[in-house]
């Protein structure tokens, strides 16, 4: 046999060794698969709830780089945190020394559009919401939405409610009983309500008494007997004056002392009756 013969032979024994032994690899790797398995369930999988006794982090330390994000498609939810008993999603900004600066430090930030149009600074805010404007005028967009049975928006604090707008709260009531927006005080000598600047109510305006007549009679929807209103002359009228108001249903009348002899104004307001909230 030549050499080269030999030589192929020893070759071929060598890769069927070869093939031998990779087979009993596989063959071990095979075998002890299972606890290899079981080791990687530490690990997060995708597609899955990871089962846990403990609680499971992701932490960064790199600066400014985000720690966690979820993305979804089309109506998705990019990320959500439910709890049988305690806190479903909390936010933290621990650093609250200098809000000049760090100008991020805010809860929770939550936004309906663009991202860019939020303020450059939301320091020191626990949540803060944005939303770009509806392009439905039947449809108004909201940073903030609350709704409860209860209280759907609760605030406390040195000033509990700040609103800053075109219109700065519009309080309204849904209810024939209700009450738009309720001022009261919980300590001696707090003020209900002070309005610093004009102020408009619906419910007042001025009425003319023509010559000759002493009564003018003013439709106003809603006047019950039960309502009170206050009239006084607008006009320099010497020695008239206004005698009496008397509400009825849907109007009310406005007596003067005595004829007037020209034209003469009458500005009047109407309340509601404290005693029994009629009118």
């Amino acid at each position: 046999m030549t050499d080269s013969a030999t030589q192929e032979i020893v070759r071929s024994r060598r890769a069927v060794l070869a093939a031998a032994a990779g087979g009993a690899a596989a063959l071990a790797a095979s075998a002890i698969g299972p606890a290899t398995v079981a080791a990687a369930v530490g690990n997060m999988q995708t597609e899955t709830d990871n089962a846990t006794t403990a609680p499971t982090g992701v932490s960064n330390s790199t600066d400014g780089s985000d720690a966690l994000f979820g993305n979804a498609t089309g109506a998705g939810t990019g990320s959500k945190g439910t709890s049988g008993k305690g806190m479903g999603v909390v936010g933290t900004s621990a650093d609250t020394s200098d809000p000049a600066t760090n100008t991020s430090n805010a809860g929770v930030v939550g936004v309906a559009g663009d991202i860019g149009s939020i303020p450059s600074n939301v320091a020191l805010t626990g949540v803060f919401g944005y939303s770009d404007a509806s392009p439905d005028p039947n449809f108004g967009a909201a940073g903030v939405w609350g709704e409860s049975d209860d209280l759907g928006v609760f605030g406390d604090g040195t000033v509990g409610v700040w609103g800053d707008g075109v219109i700065g709260v519009i309080g309204t009531a849904e209810d024939s009983t209700g009450i738009g927006v309720l001022a009261e005080i919980n300590a001696a000598g707090a003020e209900a309500l002070r309005v610093n600047g004009r102020a408009e109510f619906s419910r007042s305006g001025r009425t003319t008494i023509s010559a000759g007549h002493s009564t003018k009679a003013v439709t106003l929807a809603g006047c019950t007997s039960s309502t009170l209103v206050l009239a006084v002359l607008s006009s320099n009228r010497s020695g008239r004056y206004v005698r009496a108001v008397v509400p009825a249903s849907g109007k009310f009348t406005i007596y003067l002392n005595s004829t007037v002899s020209s034209s003469t104004g009458v500005t009047w307001i109407a309340f509601t009756n404290p005693s029994n909230h009629g009118g």
